[in-house]
């Protein structure tokens, strides 16, 4: 009975060496991060904006969000013509760039990495808003 507990042991050890082995710093796969977060934006309308996104070692699906809603995955943003996904995948480049800003651009957004393989999801968000230019005030208020 004594061999039976003593060779169980053994296994045991054996299999948590195997499949439950401790990660160290020399053999951990380098986790996604944030080389470049996006900044709050002032804009006045009419502007280009460009919201920057750049990931090192990137290893999830990359996408943006307009005040939770979620924009998509490619270049071309359907349903949003003047917006534009300017990605490089090999330097991790995500750049979402509006057009011709307008008032019903004013919202947050917020750059999504999905989670991989031994990779949890990170996001970072900034807030863009647009200004009336005096242009905009005068032609609004001399119509009154």
């Amino acid at each position: 009975m004594m061999f039976l507990v003593t060779k169980f042991c053994c296994f045991s050890i054996v299999v948590t060496a195997v499949c439950g082995r401790y990660v160290t710093s020399t053999d951990a796969e380098p986790q996604q991060t944030f080389r470049i977060t996006p900044n709050d934006i002032e804009a006045n309308q009419g502007d280009e904006v460009v919201l920057r996104c750049e990931i090192e070692h990137l290893a999830g699906r990359v996408q943006w969000t307009k005040d939770g809603f979620a924009l998509g995955f490619s270049n071309e943003i359907v349903g949003y013509p003047r917006f534009s996904l300017n990605q490089n995948h090999s330097d991790g480049v995500y750049n979402l760039r509006i057009t011709n800003t307008s008032y019903d651009d004013a919202a947050l957004y917020q750059c999504q990495v999905g989670p991989a393989k031994h990779n949890h999801p990170i996001r970072a968000q900034a807030k863009l808003t647009v200004l009336a230019t005096p242009k905009d005030l005068h032609a609004k208020y001399s119509r009154a």
